[in-house]
């Protein structure tokens, strides 16, 4: 679906065109392969590019093209679990696009009117997306990390589920310190080859500084997930063994009667067969051996 929507200076709300005006937004969610030839055709827009910007698997880039800026980042897809998607912004002379296969949800707040954004102003309505990827980014990891605290202050009481979970925010965080990487690498290409203002130049800056620091509180969390799972596995490998330790000498004590009991049990002539004290012989028999037993595991430390 394409829409243009248009706001200047002088308008408080933006506003949706039924046509392509200069100055205006254009923005594009889950295009079809007509509307992908549209834009291409009538804007003359490299197709190569647009096509990326739907690729789940694109590497975020900037390239510089026909006087346009491709600009391509990763967001995330609205809902619950933290998933990424590419979303390409280009820059042209008349106007500013935005293409995703899902809209997200700083745009729905763009459209929504809680945030300042002037069409006509293309550099500060790019400076305006790259700010709300990066809360948006910011929030997101926020909340895996304090998830992940959590668990680590729970150790002893982790459970499968908590481990899984883990594992899912090891998975978002990769993803994460991925992204934050690349588009660091495209800030620092940006203020290389555009002209911006001072104000806007620190701008960009902070936006560095901020992406920087996402990417060590990913790797940070990551370390911290990675030592939760270490420690955990040494836990189940503890009770693992303790509990072939246990089963190892019940089967020792139980071993012992059975073997006497079997012996005692034959139809054959026995020793003190005809003793009227013979049971409690054998009962204090099994039970010398069971100490015996019982002083060797204690100092071996086994039990």
């Amino acid at each position: 679906m394409i829409t243009f929507y248009k706001r200047t200076v002088k308008d408080s709300n933006i506003r949706v065109l039924e046509n392509f005006e200069n100055g205006c937004w254009i923005n594009v969610t889950d295009p079809a392969e007509e509307e992908i030839n549209y834009l291409s055709r009538v804007f003359n827009l490299d197709k190569q590019n647009l096509l990326s910007g739907l690729d789940e698997n694109e590497v975020p880039r900037v390239e510089f093209a026909q006087n346009n800026v491709y600009i391509i980042l990763k967001t995330l897809i609205p809902g619950e679990r933290k998933m990424l998607q590419s979303f390409l912004i280009v820059i042209s002379d008349k106007f500013i696009l935005t293409l995703s296969r899902e809209q997200p949800e700083f745009i729905s707040r763009i459209l929504r009117g809680t945030v300042n954004f002037i069409t006509t102003q293309k550099l500060k309505s790019l400076l305006t997306l790259f700010s709300l990827i990066n809360k948006e980014f910011e929030k997101a990891t926020l909340d895996i990390v304090r998830s992940v605290n959590s668990k680590r202050e729970a150790l002893t009481k982790l459970n499968e589920r908590d481990i899984n979970i883990l594992l899912e925010h090891e998975a978002v965080l990769n993803s994460f310190v991925s992204s934050y990487y690349y588009t660091n690498l495209i800030y620092e290409r940006i203020l290389k080859n555009v002209k911006f203002f001072e104000e806007d130049k620190e701008i960009i800056n902070d936006l560095m500084i901020e992406a920087h620091q996402g990417f060590d509180l990913c790797k940070s969390s990551l370390k911290t997930i990675s030592n939760i799972r270490n420690h955990y596995v040494i836990l189940l490998s503890n009770k693992l063994n303790n509990i072939i330790t246990l089963l190892t000498v019940l089967t020792v004590f139980i071993s012992v009667p059975a073997a006497v009991s079997g012996i005692y049990g034959m139809n054959v002539a026995l020793p003190f067969e005809s003793n009227p004290l013979i049971f409690y012989y054998i009962i204090l028999f099994i039970w010398a051996v069971w100490m015996g037993f019982f002083l060797f595991f204690k100092r071996k430390r086994i039990i």
